[in-house]
């Protein structure tokens, strides 16, 4: 007798939240292993008072959640602001309902800058475009993400227009913008995370655009690098580039530029503010309000 496979389970974790923090709060979940978020409206049995901030449902899905998990994950959340200490967090485990393959049809090939973003079983090729193929997973970025989007279009500028010879990654998550700098002629690209996962994700990325002996992928933490490099991008969290400015700043080479995303348009100004005096903000860009700056000294 042949067994079938077991179908794969997830976790699901829901809470409730002003619907201006939802887009933040879906960040942190991604960067805390989250393979993607969902919002929903919340049905009220009452009207809720006047200047009341709307609530909606955040529902994020993993492929597993520990209770240390969810105690970091949590953590996150309230150092952000997005929840109390006394919120209410539902976690509940489902059996996959054919997500595997229903999201495959939603990835279609797209545009940003000169890049032309496919997923690894879609062929299209563009004669004007730098075909860039991404295999989605638990490391953040496709492209898609306000954040992700704008750094591409800010190194898509710069590359051009300056040699830069080494380049550094930090937070990595797919390895999109550490391949993206290597294709737009950076030499010697050195891309890291924290997450193991993320960093397989990042490689199989590579592989597939034949970058693998170019793009160097390792889970050294900033702090322990020494070397000096021309162009930095860090798309993370702004509560994480405010913290890690002083080794950020101490890692861009005398006419480097230093990239920072993964920045609300309402927190540009706090994340510039923590890199003065050594840096000022030469170039900005704001999409689907998600800023990424420029940074020069």
């Amino acid at each position: 007798m042949i067994k079938s496979n077991p179908q794969p389970t997830y976790v699901r974790l829901q809470f409730d939240l002003p619907a201006a923090d939802a887009d933040q709060a879906a960040t942190i979940l991604v960067a805390n292993h989250a393979l993607g978020c969902e919002v929903s409206k919340i049905r009220q049995s009452h009207p809720a008072p006047a200047r009341t901030p709307r609530q909606v449902r955040l529902k994020a899905y993993f492929n597993r959640l520990t209770d240390a998990d969810l105690k970091r994950v949590r953590r996150a959340l309230e150092a952000a602001g997005m929840i109390t200490a006394a919120a209410w967090l539902q976690s509940e485990t489902l059996v996959d309902p054919g997500w595997a393959t229903m999201w495959m049809t939603r990835f279609e090939p797209f545009t940003v800058g000169r890049f032309l973003i496919v997923p690894p079983w879609n062929h299209e090729h563009r004669a004007d475009r730098i075909r860039l193929v991404i295999q989605p997973g638990q490391g953040f970025g496709t492209g898609h993400h306000g954040s992700t989007y704008g750094v591409l279009r800010l190194i898509d500028d710069l590359c051009p227009k300056r040699p830069f010879a080494r380049a550094l990654d930090v937070g990595t998550g797919s390895g999109i913008l550490a391949i993206a700098m290597h294709m737009l002629g950076v030499g010697e690209v050195t891309a890291i995370d924290i997450d193991p996962v993320a960093l397989e994700n990042a490689r199989e990325n590579a592989g597939l655009n034949h970058v693998t002996g170019h793009v160097r992928f390792s889970l050294v933490p900033i702090a322990s690098l020494r070397r000096h490099f021309d162009l930095i991008t860090a798309n993370i969290l702004s509560s994480t580039l405010i913290e890690m400015a002083p080794r950020l700043i101490h890692r861009v080479a005398p006419e480097g530029r230093l990239i920072l995303a993964g920045i609300l348009a309402r927190e540009a100004d706090r994340v510039i503010s923590a890199y003065r005096p050594a840096m000022r903000c030469i170039d900005r860009r704001t999409d689907r309000g998600w800023t990424a700056l420029v940074l020069a000294r």
